[in-house]
């Protein structure tokens, strides 16, 4: 097969890598020239998996054109801000038939909209196959080659499979599913609740009160991606329990970092202005809160957390809240 991948960040290299591992000609698309030289010199991406090296088998390339012209699947590794765009530079280069593997994780800023829903809308008519990609995935353990997994959701089982073969290797597993939206809205939803859990962290508030957290947590991403489409069960496998442990509980989530700066006092503004990477989480919240308002969906953590990041309430206060609601049965 022939890979093309969209976005040469952590994940994007990192992904990139695992496709030269199992058997693929394979390309990492760099939107600067200078960073793609820089890729090719050192054999590394330092700035953001410094120390791994990259697969000679690799190939580092400027040329949009020739990316998607040659590609069987094309990973769109980008953050949410920029798959419009990303598919509005690329959709004149599209061919039938070529799958589209949707890596990034969060929701459309600008609009509210799934980001399925935003590749579905630029390539309408091209004749292109999509699916999504998540599971408990951080970039530096993949790129160091320890064990992990991934599932591939699409609307055609056997579209996923076909992904499916062509990632699948020794140290990185890839499940497939026909709950496209669920693999979807796991992603995006968890990073709302991994802000939280750097909140606890950052509070010192202990390890009972993380367990809280993420197991109602995943009940409130469950009950919303059911309401969207999604089916239950997947909240249960690596796009939804597994995604939430990884992103909640490691030192490497952009999003518990995010956390933890919020329980220091820092606001959202100061937050986005002294990190180079996105914080999914923060566009996550507002457009899932007005979802759930919408639909009369009852999600207490989500609006907690809104109310911290808009409202400017106190992490201690916002907590102090949650843990004053009525009691209740658990599965309700």
């Amino acid at each position: 097969m022939n890979i093309s991948v969209i976005g040469s960040g952590s994940w994007g290299t990192a992904l990139a890598m695992k496709a030269v591992v199992a058997g693929n000609e394979t390309t990492l698309y760099c939107r600067r020239p200078e960073f793609a030289k820089l890729l090719e010199e050192t054999g590394e991406n330092k700035d953001y998996l410094p120390g791994v090296r990259l697969p000679k088998a690799l190939t580092i390339s400027t040329d949009l054109t020739y990316a998607i012209e040659s590609a069987d699947i094309v990973l769109l590794v980008t953050p949410s801000i920029h798959v419009r765009n990303t598919l509005q530079s690329i959709k004149d280069f599209v061919k039938k038939d070529q799958i589209f593997v949707l890596c990034s994780k969060g929701v459309e800023q600008s609009t509210g909209k799934l980001l399925t829903t935003v590749v579905e809308e630029e390539l309408r008519g091209k004749g292109t196959h999509l699916v999504a990609l998540s599971g408990p995935n951080h970039a530096e353990e993949i790129a160091r080659n320890l064990p992990a997994a991934a599932v591939i959701g699409a609307e055609a089982i056997d579209i996923a499979e076909k992904v499916q073969q062509a990632l699948h290797c020794q140290e990185f597993r890839i499940y497939t599913t026909d709950d496209i939206v669920g693999v979807e809205l796991g992603g995006a939803t968890k990073n709302i609740i991994a802000l939280a859990a750097g909140i606890v962290e950052g509070l010192s508030l202990g390890d009972n009160s993380k367990a809280l957290l993420l197991t109602r947590g995943l009940h409130e991403m469950t009950r919303f991606g059911v309401a969207l489409g999604a089916k239950k069960e997947t909240y249960s496998g690596l796009a939804g329990m597994g995604d939430l442990i990884a992103t909640c509980m490691s030192p490497y989530s952009r999003n518990r970092k995010a956390g933890e700066s919020l329980a220091k006092g820092h606001s959202m503004d100061y937050i986005m202005n002294h990190t180079k990477m996105v914080v999914e989480g923060f566009f996550a919240t507002r457009i899932v809160r007005n979802i759930a308002l919408e639909r009369n969906l009852d999600m207490p953590i989500t609006q907690a957390l809104y109310e911290v990041l808009y409202e400017e309430k106190s992490p201690t206060l916002a907590i102090q809240e949650l843990m004053s609601r009525n009691s209740k049965i658990e599965v309700s």
